[in-house]
């Protein structure tokens, strides 16, 4: 129908090992902090609302994906998802 409204999500996942914690078992201070930092601002730096031909497009970005940090991945992927 021409009146639906088409919603694609472009989202941003890196997985990451342990080997690029920082010494407080995270990864803000580690040499990759850069890219988590990037990852977590790009939707609110950038004009990221695009209307495009009918389709609405939203870019995310998420923290780097962890096993051992899984449950904050976790959360924070539903927090973006509900926003």
């Amino acid at each position: 129908k021409r009146n639906k409204v088409i919603s694609i999500y472009q989202i941003f996942i890196e997985p990451k090992g342990d080997q690029f914690k920082d010494r407080q078992g995270r990864f803000e201070n580690s040499k990759e902090g850069w890219k988590q930092k990037f990852l977590l601002e790009i939707e609110n730096k950038a004009d990221t609302d695009l209307k495009f031909e009918n389709r609405h497009f939203k870019l995310m970005g998420l923290p780097f994906y962890n096993k051992t940090l899984e449950k904050e991945f976790e959360e924070a992927l539903e927090n973006k998802m509900l926003s």
